[in-house]
């Protein structure tokens, strides 16, 4: 059997000069994630992303590849 790769969503906000996640919460779609942030009421200051889940998120990044 063949499995595809499941792609899961975080949200991201900078915060000491790093991006790091915003919640625990992983979400199925970017659309789902993008409407936790916006009901978040995340501000344009914290520069909010949508990314896919990497766990390097969780202790911060400096830049995001996308």
């Amino acid at each position: 059997k063949k499995t595809g790769n499941i792609m899961v969503y975080c949200v991201l906000w900078r915060k000491d000069n790093l991006y790091q996640m915003f919640t625990n919460v992983i979400f199925p779609t970017e659309e789902e994630a993008a409407s936790f942030a916006k009901r978040s009421k995340l501000k344009k200051k914290h520069d909010c992303k949508i990314v896919k889940y990497d766990y390097k998120y969780f202790e911060g990044v400096e830049t995001i590849e996308e």
